[in-house]
């Protein structure tokens, strides 16, 4: 069973012959992907032999030895054939920015289905970066924590500072769950500048950075 950031995942995913789950842990999108038919193949692979263990039990437990392959390696460096989807999901930016970087060459162009618990402006400038644009930002909630699932494809496309903090297609978007996370960011805002108000040296331009994005949240708030 699914939850909602994984189901929200797996809606993402484009229909591939061949697709990969990069951090795949106890396997539950890939097998998913599989049973549904969205892949007729799938690599599952971790940095941990504990986690792949979790993986390698799940698959036989849905009996999809034959369509899954389960390899231990470092981030996409499991990647050693091209694939339709690459998915990483359960991990914090800096380790997705870290896999984007190093192995961008191993994508050969596969979509990407990518979702991050921390340091989600360094995700999307590692995508950027790696020549890939957001074609879906989509919000879910799991466990009473916002998340953000990003579906990006092959193709340049520049983002602002500002776009690069805060999603334009996430900002624009129609979840009817945007109205609560746009609540949330502006209180964590809100809150951080009351901390650099009462520190003992003022940093003015974090101050107008998140000035500015505030304004823009309350603007999409009034909006809504």
């Amino acid at each position: 069973m699914l939850d909602e950031r994984l189901s929200l995942a797996a809606a993402l995913y484009t229909p591939s012959d061949l697709g990969a789950d990069i951090g795949t842990d106890h396997a539950l999108l890939p097998c998913h992907l599989l049973r549904e038919g969205t892949c007729r193949r799938m690599i599952l692979a971790d940095i941990s032999e504990k986690a792949l263990s979790h993986a390698r039990a799940q698959v036989a437990r849905q009996h999809l030895e034959s369509r899954a392959r389960l390899v231990l390696a470092d981030g996409l460096d499991a990647l050693d054939e091209p694939c339709g989807c690459v998915s990483i999901m359960g991990m914090g930016g800096e380790s997705i920015a870290r896999m984007l970087a190093r192995g961008t060459a191993r994508l050969k162009g596969a979509a990407l289905v990518l979702s991050a618990h921390t340091d989600l402006p360094l995700v999307r400038r590692s995508v950027q970066d790696a020549g890939y644009h957001f074609v879906r930002e989509e919000l879910c909630r799991a466990a009473g924590r916002f998340y953000v699932v990003w579906k990006a494809e092959p193709g340049w496309a520049t983002l602002t500072p500002q776009e690069l903090r805060l999603g334009p297609l996430l900002m624009e978007s129609s979840s009817p769950l945007l109205r609560d996370y746009l609540r949330w960011r502006c209180a964590v805002m809100e809150d951080k500048l009351r901390g650099l108000h009462s520190a003992s040296r003022r940093d003015e331009c974090a101050m107008d950075e998140i000035e500015a994005d505030l304004a823009v949240c309350r603007r999409r708030l009034e909006a809504l």
